[in-house]
Formats: structure tokens, C-alpha cells, sequence
């Protein structure tokens, strides 16, 4: 194992002798859910948030290269029409 994966697997085991020692140490913490269903609830909100941020970050991407794409779209159009009036002549 790398530097890393070990740093993550030990910082996941302090984590949960944390979450066992506060579920079992602390007498009916928030109203006697266990702590990692509100973890669990708060990933979640995060993840959507996140979503949600992303989502939009991506969609005002594509918009400017949508645009981007178009101008370049009518920029060559335009050429190609000056290049069909110039061979008429």
C-alpha cells in the first residue's frame, strides 16, 4: 500500500472508534438516533448540493461553448458567402 491509502485507512479507523466511543459514552445524543444516520443524512445533502453546484457550473459551460461554437458557425458561413459573391464577379 501506498502513502496515501494507508493515511485514509487510518484516519477511517480513528474516525469510527470516535463514532463508537461518542454513540456509546453519550446517553441518547439527538434524541437517541445513533450519530452516523445523521452523518449519513448530512452526506447526502451535501452530495446533492454538490450535484446541484456541478449541475449548474456545467451547464453554464456548455452554454458558452455553444455560443462559442456559433460564432464560429457564422463566422464561416460569412466567409463562405463572400468567397460565392467574389467567384460571381
Amino acid at each position: 500500500m501506498d502513502k496515501r491509502t494507508k493515511r485514509f485507512l487510518g484516519t477511517s479507523v480513528v474516525l469510527f472508534v470516535l463514532l463508537v466511543a461518542f454513540q456509546r459514552f453519550t446517553p441518547n445524543a439527538f434524541l437517541g438516533q445513533p450519530l452516523w444516520v445523521y452523518v449519513a443524512a448530512a452526506a447526502a445533502l451535501g452530495s446533492g448540493w454538490m450535484w446541484l453546484r456541478t449541475r449548474a457550473e456545467e451547464q453554464k459551460e456548455d452554454s458558452q461553448w455553444i455560443e462559442q461554437e456559433g460564432r464560429i458557425y457564422i463566422r464561416r458561413m460569412e466567409a463562405e458567402k463572400e468567397r460565392r459573391q467574389m467567384n460571381e464577379r
